[in-house]
């Protein structure tokens, strides 16, 4: 009976404990929702990251950007005076505590402090990037851009094929034949799965030059760690090729890696396979 006493009462402070923790984390909880509460736009709803901070004669604050829309306070009615009015409390605040993601309405679940949010937002998994077919001018979260490009014919979807025996290295190909550079052109970018990661093969032109870059839906960084060789020949005359080997880019960021070749060229690489076909 005595152990069994001793063991109830170790239970009971062990809970004791954690109830304390529990509370503890609750009113750190709701002090951080207070602060944040203080630099909220009441108008856009975003917090305010930058200062000075303007408000109104009884302190109601507001972002730069709806403060230039409007005359008076949207909280309290108040005119604004022609004298700005900032706010040194907002501005103390702004610095001390995590901002969500600007990202957060497209799933982004992260609150860092202003030093770090720049680093993350930059390659944040939620960032609104460019769809890259060139007849599409709608911007996607990079979460839902594969979606976005199979759901409405912004991209093709292929697989891998293995053509080679380290496990570490395949091939996809791209095949098809077009009439002219003009047809190549408008090719809808390839789109494809490697090692859990997401892949584009895109091509434009700029001036005289055609491009073809390979990119990852992600940061550079995830780029970075794939080797992509590109190569356009004729399939019939295999002896005329052009090849690139280099670093995957990123989907939204330069184009340090690629593979360009004159559309004259191009013309003559096209101009082998029809003088050849029987």
């Amino acid at each position: 009976m005595g152990e069994l006493k001793t063991y109830t009462g170790e239970n009971v402070e062990l809970g004791q404990v954690g109830a304390d923790e529990v509370s503890d984390d609750r009113r750190n909880k709701d002090l951080l929702k207070h602060l944040q509460s203080l630099v909220e736009c009441p108008v856009c709803l975003g917090f305010i990251r930058t200062v000075p901070v303007s408000c109104c004669p009884s302190g109601h604050v507001i972002c730069s950007d709806c403060r230039s829309q409007l005359v008076s306070c949207p909280v309290c009615r108040t005119v604004y005076p022609s004298m700005q009015l900032v706010s040194h409390l907002a501005a103390g605040i702004i610095d001390k505590i995590p901002h969500p993601c600007q990202f957060k309405a497209y799933g982004c679940s992260q609150s860092l402090l202003l030093s770090s949010l720049p680093a993350h937002e930059t390659s944040c998994s939620y960032r609104l990037v460019s769809c890259p077919n060139i007849l599409c001018n709608l911007k996607i979260s990079l979460a839902g851009l594969y979606r976005h490009m199979i759901v409405n014919g912004c991209a093709s979807q292929h697989d891998l094929k293995v053509t080679s025996s380290l496990p570490s290295v395949s091939t996809v190909l791209m095949t098809g034949r077009v009439k002219n550079v003009d047809e190549l052109l408008y090719k809808i970018p390839l789109v494809f799965s490697y090692e859990g990661n997401m892949f584009l093969i895109i091509k434009k032109q700029s001036a005289d030059m055609i491009q073809f870059s390979a990119s990852i839906l992600g940061s550079p960084e995830q780029g970075r760690q794939f080797m992509v060789s590109i190569a356009v020949f004729s399939e019939r005359m295999p002896c005329h090729v052009v090849e690139y080997k280099g670093f995957a880019n990123s989907v939204d960021g330069p184009v340090w890696c690629a593979l360009t070749v004159h559309k004259d060229h191009m013309g003559e690489l096209l101009d082998q396979v029809e003088e050849n076909q029987c």
